[in-house]
Formats: C-alpha cells, structure tokens, sequence
C-alpha cells in the first residue's frame, strides 16, 4: 500500500458512511472522494459506475451505499436486490477492472439466530428475511469476483451524524423528547457498534493486505430494549417511555433473528485491536451528537 491512498465512500449521506468519510478526511493521508446518493451517480447503471470510479481511479473503495431498512426489503424483495445486490455488483466489477481493494459492511443478519453463542466467521449463515439474504449474496459476488477485499459482518449500529430519520440516536431523542413512547424487544440481542469505531476498524484493515471477511462489533451484547434504555438514560430523557415487549408484538414485515451476537476475536488477533465496550462507545457517541446540536 502506498503511504498516502485515494479512498471513493459511497453512501456518505447515511448514518456510516458519514462517519467513514469524516474520520478518514481527519487524517491527510487520504484523499477522500464521497459518493453520497443516486442523484450523483446511479449504482445500478454498470457504465455509469465504472466511468465514475476510472475518472478518479482509487486504491480503496469502501462501499456503504445501500439500503439498511429491513421492513422495506422484505416488502420490495426486487428492489432490495437490485439496491443491495446489484449495486454491490457493479461497484466491485469497477474496483477489479482499476484495481481498487474493496470494503463491504456486510450484516449479522446473514445468521439465523438459532445458535445461542456468538457469532464466528466461519458458521454456517442462513438468512431468514430478504436483506439478510441480499447481504449474503453480495459477500458471495465480492468473494467471486475480487480477490483484494475486506468484508465487515457488522452488527445493529449507531452513531451521531448521518441522515437524522435513519439514526436510533437522533429517532430516540426526538421521540422522547415529545414525550412519545419507543416499544423496543426484549428478546432481540445482539451485538452493537458505534459507526466512528466501525470506520477506525476500516482503516485497521484497508492499510495491510489481510483481506477476508471479519466480524466487528463493540464488545458485549444487549436487546434492543437494552440499548434503547441506554440511549434515553445518556441523553437524559425518561427511560420509562421506552417499553420492552416480544418481538412479536412489534408486527414487522421482516423476522429478525433472536440472537446475533459477533465474536471478534479474528479481527482482533489478526490487526492487533481490541474493540471498547458498547457502552464506553455509546456515551462518546452521544456526547458527539450532543456537540452537534448544540450547534
């Protein structure tokens, strides 16, 4: 790798990329080229992607584009592919043809939730909804196709910046705020991660040649219900509005697996890191978003 790299992030509008991009422009070894939506560039038209990626020829393309709403997948199963699948496609056959590495942030939702212990690399995914299954075939066309990348099994995520109807953090403080109720599962757990965290991890990895496919997330696990109490208590808002209930209850288009939690011990041993506890990572990210509101 060369000491200062040319990095393409797409989907630098969203709750991820956002971060991906910011921390990566806080340090002057990278050029950063943010991709933010469709009206920049279409992922789905394979010339288009390819053109735009040769125009500034990249060493790493660090690809977060791409919807993350689970509900919407399952009731629109063809555009979820083509949003997910496709454009994940397109983008990787233009990292091969310049020579690009790729990251993908793929999802612990390519597990069925029947295991009961956390998550490795190696256990067998099943996906029982339609984005868990468009996430598992990505990873496959990026293993396929490009032997230089990195794919990230990321958990349920949070972070400060990003677009604020698509963020638990800025959805959460609005809510509360009116006085609304947040009916959250108890029953749902998994593993959680901080965007900013998630894109210094990237960074661990984009800088060797250590490519494969790595669970990531904050150390610990809790339910969503867990979470969302923790969120409340940090932003000083009433924890009592947040009410944990089965997730049947909830009446979701899409299932969701009952446990996801992600052990990390192969990025750690391989990049010599040590992820912080979720809630260590969850007050900074509120303090964060805090600092932004206040201004």
């Amino acid at each position: 790798m060369p000491e200062t790299l040319k990095v393409l992030v797409t989907g630098t509008s969203g709750v991820l990329g956002s971060d991906v991009a910011f921390y990566l422009k806080s340090k002057e070894i990278y050029e950063v080229i943010e991709l933010k939506g469709r009206s920049q560039l279409n992922l789905l038209d394979s010339q288009k992607v390819v053109d735009f990626v040769g125009s500034f020829k990249p060493d790493v393309i660090i690809h977060c584009a791409g919807t993350h709403d689970i509900d919407w997948a399952e009731e629109h199963p063809i555009d979820a592919f083509l949003n997910i699948v496709l454009g994940t496609r397109n983008v990787v056959n233009a990292a091969a043809k310049f020579g690009a590495v790729l990251v993908y942030p793929g999802s612990d939702y390519i597990f069925d939730g029947f295991k009961n212990e956390p998550y490795m690399e190696h256990d067998t995914a099943n996906p029982i909804n339609v984005y868990g299954k468009c996430k598992l075939a990505a990873e496959n066309i990026i293993k396929e196709l490009l032997p230089q990348h990195f794919i990230f099994r990321l958990p349920i995520l949070f972070g400060a910046r990003g677009d604020p109807s698509r963020n638990i953090i800025h959805q959460t403080h609005e809510k509360l705020q009116k006085g609304q109720k947040i009916y959250a599962a108890y029953d749902q757990v998994s593993s959680c991660a901080y965007t900013y965290d998630v894109a210094m991890a990237f960074e661990q990895a984009m800088r060797t040649c250590y490519f494969g496919t790595y669970n990531f997330s904050n150390k610990g696990s809790c339910s969503r219900y867990e979470l969302y109490r923790e969120i409340a208590l940090l932003l000083g808002l009433p924890q009592d509005l947040v009410e944990g209930v089965p997730s049947a209850e909830l009446k979701r288009a899409a299932r969701r697996p009952r446990y996801t939690v992600l052990n990390t011990v192969n990025f750690e041993q391989t990049f010599g890191a040590k992820p912080r506890s979720w809630k260590e990572a969850l007050s900074d990210c509120i303090r964060t978003f805090r600092e932004g509101s206040a201004k």
